[in-house]
């Protein structure tokens, strides 16, 4: 039987100004926000009670998915549900709720939680994509070849697993890709408000 074929596109993307969107994730949410690209576990340091505030630029719809700088994913409860009866499970992407207030400090009734994948593969494709290394003593990741900079990706679809439907690069943990089936299923439910994608070999905004 001949295995079906699946497109990927990176995520998150700014969605356009009209969407809600979030102050940058600093030490105020995290003892070390920089681990949120890194796709380690960071449940232990980030309390449900966790106050994440609008930026002072948002914009005023509060869809399926909000957008932030630091480039988080950002989604609704409906949204994670729908992530997980798809097979992305707690053990494969932690799902943390967090406080949302509005600039003026009033809690919003909208309910989010931060999607952190945490499957990392190395499947980056050197041949086809553009990009810039990190030197072999900036790497994080011994034997990895760490990416300090994509302008095009392309990925061999070959190393990746049958089940991973959202993950990171091992080589540049920060860039997160959703399969197209998982992002199909989104739009059938109507769940991909706010979300924007881009497919592999564009150039990374």
């Amino acid at each position: 039987m001949t295995q079906k074929r699946f497109s990927y596109f990176t995520l998150p993307h700014f969605p356009g100004p009209e969407i809600a969107a979030t102050e940058p994730f600093t030490g105020r949410h995290l003892p070390k926000p920089i681990r949120t690209r890194w796709g380690v576990p960071i449940g232990m340091d980030f309390h449900p009670a966790t106050v994440v505030t609008l930026s002072a630029k948002s914009g005023p719809r509060f869809t399926d998915f909000i957008h932030t700088t630091t480039r988080l994913i950002l989604a609704s409860e409906q949204v994670c549900g729908l992530f997980q009866a798809e097979g992305v499970t707690r053990e494969q992407a932690e799902y943390l709720p967090f406080v949302l207030k509005d600039k003026k400090g009033k809690v919003r009734p909208e309910k989010y939680l931060l999607i952190n994948p945490l499957m990392k593969f190395p499947c980056f494709d050197f041949e086809r994509s553009e990009y810039a290394l990190f030197s072999e003593e900036a790497t994080t990741t011994p034997g990895v070849k760490e990416i300090c900079g994509i302008e095009k990706l392309q990925v061999r679809e070959d190393q990746i697993p049958a089940d991973a439907k959202l993950f990171r690069l091992a080589e540049y943990p920060d860039v997160k890709l959703i399969r197209s089936d998982l992002l199909d299923a989104l739009k059938a439910q109507g769940l991909d408000s706010g979300l924007a994608v881009l497919p592999l070999g564009g150039f990374l905004t």
